[in-house]
């Protein structure tokens, strides 16, 4: 099996052409495993700053042709533009960067916090449609493994800061305190428990949910905050002091007639933080003095430089869990060996005792049957061992032989 990447970031590629990609993601690993026995899993992790696809490949070209036609059928762009925008990574440089991204090393706001939990929901989707492999899965969970040692055990958990964190440390910068003020939020999906979250801590003292799907009032209920209808949107509007735009909605919702009827901008302009790669604010809307819009790319210019000490701990960190994790990956290439040596020898075991319980008493039978066990045990445990470390080496080939050669056995290292 080979693991592989195939993927875009904020790094790669301006924001709206991101979002664009990231709309194949809903289902596309579902289809990936079933279009394809070269795809033994695949993962997909699509969050505002990247949309990546992690695969478990039986082939690898064949496959990763399959992964861009998929996605230029799914957005309407040209197989060209998407191969051309998506990256190809393969091999080892696969969980050092998941790993990476994971702890927040790859994020727009370096060490942000949200990225781990995104990470987290990938893998239980793939749990959910049954797309991953057992790689897959060991690899996303060390990388949540690595995230919570960056966490622990550097500053850059407690330096490094949400895109929410950020956006809402720039509107305070821009417009005063929030503490004390009235916001609005739109949108009821997990990020906005995030702005929610954040609003509260930061002391603001009236927070209203907006929701074009109709949710507002049961997360109102569970989050204290107060629910807002669609009738009384423009009302609402038109009192906040601060707007966040995070639902997530094919097309924007704060658009031209409503910021009018809400006659927004009679206290100043109205700072409105949009930091979905959906838009919810409408172009049109963006080019009003009365809006002050901070969305991604303008968190993305005032991200904090984070301490340089704790970025390099933090690498040294995922560089030792990439070792350990290959390491263990290398070393199951040993296992169907150790396996089928195992099975040769209590074979004969088996056989040998059946032998035995047909001349003496059962008693005198199982005393040996343990005898024969504690042996067998002891003759293999430094073979077994000694396959583990010949597998992380690369010298397993003429250790293949030899069990050949000793035991007549021919080990298939693919399983």
């Amino acid at each position: 099996m080979v693991l592989a990447l195939v993927g875009v970031s904020h790094r790669d590629v301006a924001l709206d052409e991101l979002e664009r990609l990231s709309s194949a993601a809903p289902g596309l690993a579902r289809h990936l495993v079933d279009a394809s026995a070269d795809v033994a899993g695949a993962t997909v992790l699509a969050t505002c700053n990247r949309f990546e696809v992690y695969l478990d490949l039986v082939r690898f070209h064949d496959a990763v042709d399959l992964t861009t036609h998929a996605v230029s059928a799914r957005t309407g762009l040209s197989h060209d533009v998407v191969a051309d925008s998506m990256r190809v990574v393969v091999g080892g440089s696969v969980p050092q960067h998941l790993f990476s991204v994971s702890a927040g090393l790859e994020s727009m706001v370096v060490g942000e916090d949200e990225i781990a939990g995104q990470v987290r929901a990938s893998l239980a989707t793939a749990h959910a449609e049954g797309t991953t492999s057992p790689a897959l899965e060991r690899m996303l969970q060390r990388a949540l493994a690595t995230s919570k040692s960056v966490t622990r055990s550097t500053g850059l958990g407690a330096a490094g800061r949400s895109i929410v964190s950020v956006g809402l440390d720039i509107v305070e910068q821009r417009h005063g305190p929030i503490a004390g003020r009235t916001a609005m939020v739109i949108g009821t999906g997990s990020y906005a428990r995030i702005v929610v979250a954040a609003l509260q801590r930061r002391g603001c003292v009236e927070i209203g949910v907006y929701s074009s799907s109709g949710r507002a009032a049961s997360f109102a209920a569970s989050h204290d905050v107060a629910a807002i209808e669609v009738s009384g949107l423009p009302t609402a509007l038109g009192a906040a002091d601060l707007v966040v735009a995070c639902s997530g909605a094919p097309h924007p919702l704060v658009d031209l007639a409503l910021v009018q009827a809400a006659g927004v901008g009679s206290r100043g302009p109205l700072p409105v933080l949009d930091p979905a790669l959906s838009a919810d604010v409408a172009p049109d809307v963006r080019a009003l003095p009365e809006v002050d819009v901070i969305d991604l790319a303008v968190v993305g210019a005032h991200a904090p430089a984070e301490h340089a000490a704790a970025i390099l701990e933090a690498q040294d960190i995922v560089l030792a869990a990439v070792r350990d994790f290959e390491d263990g990956e290398t070393g199951r290439t040993a296992d169907h060996a150790v396996v089928a040596m195992r099975a040769h020898v209590m074979g004969i075991i088996s056989e040998e005792i059946e032998r035995i319980r047909r001349r003496v008493d059962e008693e005198t039978a199982e005393e040996v049957a343990r005898s024969l066990s504690r042996v067998s045990n002891a003759i293999l445990h430094t073979p077994s061992v000694r396959a583990q470390e010949l597998a992380r080496t690369g010298d397993f080939a003429d250790y293949r032989k030899a069990v050949h050669t000793l035991f007549g056995i021919d080990v298939d290292v693919d399983g």
